[in-house]
């Protein structure tokens, strides 16, 4: 299909292009405005849920067509107030609890991994496959929990995972901003194939060429961090200090 004959798939293509384009630019001065209109969407989203299919299924006796828009209209309109002011906390909160459990998690794994493996890796012959030889009950009644330096160890991954938390919530701006760049980063990079394509002259086929480059997201996603410091390094300290 050419260009002039899919006008509509060309219209797809070139506003997800936009908006990739945007995110990988701007991500740092939109974060609080996508954060805004998530939060506003997705809470009227869950509160018409809840208003339409919910209560009407608790609520005693039969409820009419008309009771369900009301109630779906009412809980839509609470709802979205409701996520345009939780969205933000709750992703903060997210951030940091992920920074705390994946910082914990490596360093333990980084430390303690080969006595880990040990307890709960036990093949019963060389061709036996890896997922049916691990057996993590293993690990419950090793006593490797009672092990004084599992447990210095474990005290360590904590720690690590404590303060990876504290950073990450001290520098969340950067941390979403990254984010939003990464998802346009990943946007160009399925579109860049798609526009290479037409650009070499072949038929516009989305879903065979649609395929996301790696080397395309990399240099997109460095190219977006590097736009976005240059513009907010030196006015902005949280980002600054971040970079």
């Amino acid at each position: 299909m050419s260009l002039a004959e899919t006008p509509a798939v060309f219209a797809l293509l070139s506003v997800n292009t936009l908006v990739g384009a945007v995110l990988v630019t701007a991500a740092y001065d939109l974060k609080d405005v996508v954060l805004g209109w998530t939060g506003w969407i997705a809470g009227a989203a869950g509160g018409g849920v809840i208003g339409w299919v919910v209560v009407p299924r608790v609520a005693s006796g039969t409820v009419s067509t008309g009771g369900r828009i009301g109630f779906a209209a009412t809980l839509v309109l609470i709802g979205a107030f409701l996520g345009r002011g939780l969205l933000p906390l709750v992703a903060r909160f997210t951030v940091a609890i992920s920074a705390f459990l994946f910082s914990t998690l490596a360093t333990l794994v980084s430390t303690v991994g080969e006595s880990v493996l040990e307890e709960v890796y036990d093949p019963e012959s060389a061709g036996a496959p890896v997922v049916e030889a691990v057996d993590p009950a293993a690990l419950s009644g090793s006593g490797l929990f009672a092990r004084p330096e599992f447990q210095r160890f474990l005290v360590a991954s904590l720690v690590v995972g404590v303060v990876a938390g504290v950073l990450a919530m001290r520098y969340y701006d950067p941390i979403i901003s990254l984010a939003l760049t990464g998802l346009g980063a990943g946007i160009l990079a399925t579109t860049y194939p798609v526009w290479r394509a037409v650009l070499a002259g072949e038929a516009l086929a989305i879903t065979q060429q649609a395929a996301p480059s790696s080397p395309a997201f990399l240099a997109f996603l460095l190219a977006g961090t590097a736009i976005q410091y240059l513009r907010h390094g030196d006015d902005d300290p949280v980002f600054g200090a971040a970079g």
